[in-house]
């Protein structure tokens, strides 16, 4: 493929009918969306792509404010997600991508929905499927303290401090309410000395199911961090004993930028010159 081809085909993408229904998705005024995914198939570098994406968003007056997380996926086999991609103003999102030969840039092959969102009112319906404990009694109390001082929080805390770590799921079982968890998290995170900009209630798909958590959005430590929770009748908020995304620990998933270099290494992504993506940036 020609240079000239292989840009045509990026700056396309920027307006396509895919791209188009993802910006329309970023703009939702009837609820709060707390979160996208998009899924792309492409043979262009992914570190690339969040240069790209920060010209885009600058370009159209919603500069990217947050530190982007890049990492394998642990739900899509093959696959990577440019993680935590915030324009300013905007819902934050996750593009989960695919090496394609095909193209540049285009919508993943094969899936049904290639955007999918999160909001308030999913997330309400999604919650009610539990019958979730929203008032605790004082034993209650004392277990939800008692997870917050536990070996797997410390383990958690101290692998999302560490610069190796982009991304890191606490996985819990519990009978309590999202919204608790979110209280009782925030307050040991402000223990643990972190700063969290905001967090909000998503769901996520694994193993053919959807499953809930609690995303943090921190400025200190910078990073995207995620309470994952699975509902358990019988016990109030324990680390988990089954395992999730990885087979490291069941109380934790966490990923590093260690297994990007492997992922790239199986197909030719083409990389960018900072002219070409300058280039693509003035045909917005």
């Amino acid at each position: 493929m020609s240079a000239k081809k292989l840009l045509d085909e990026v700056v396309d993408y920027f307006k396509s009918e895919q791209w188009l229904r993802m910006m329309k998705t970023l703009q939702i005024k009837d609820e709060k969306v707390n979160h996208i995914h998009i899924y792309i198939d492409t043979k262009i570098n992914p570190w690339c792509i969040e240069q790209v994406l920060k010209l885009y968003f600058a370009k159209i007056g919603h500069p990217i404010h947050r530190k982007i997380e890049l990492f394998t996926s642990g739900q899509v086999s093959g696959s990577g997600t440019i993680h935590g991609v915030e324009p300013k103003g905007l819902p934050h999102f996750d593009m989960i991508f695919r090496y394609s030969d095909d193209k540049a840039i285009k919508p993943t092959d094969n899936r049904e929905h290639n955007v999918e969102y999160w909001g308030e009112k999913y997330m309400e319906e999604f919650h009610a499927k539990y019958p979730f404990k929203t008032t605790l009694t004082e034993q209650d109390k004392k277990e939800m303290e008692a997870y917050f001082e536990s070996s797997a929080w410390k383990d958690y805390c101290r692998l999302n401090e560490s610069p190796e770590v982009v991304h890191i799921h606490a996985n819990v079982e519990t009978s309590v309410h999202p919204k608790i968890i979110r209280e009782y998290a925030l307050k040991a995170m402000a223990k643990q000395g972190w700063e969290i900009e905001y967090s909000v209630p998503v769901a996520f798909g694994m193993r053919g199911q959807m499953h809930g958590k609690v995303v943090f959005a921190g400025l200190k430590p910078e990073k995207m961090f995620d309470i994952a929770w699975g509902f358990n009748p019988v016990v109030t908020l324990i680390p988990s004993t089954k395992y999730w995304l990885t087979t490291e620990s069941p109380t934790y998933d966490a990923r590093t930028m260690n297994e990007i270099p492997n992922l790239l290494k199986r197909n030719y992504y083409h990389i960018l010159s900072l002219a070409e993506m300058e280039e693509i940036a003035s045909r917005f």
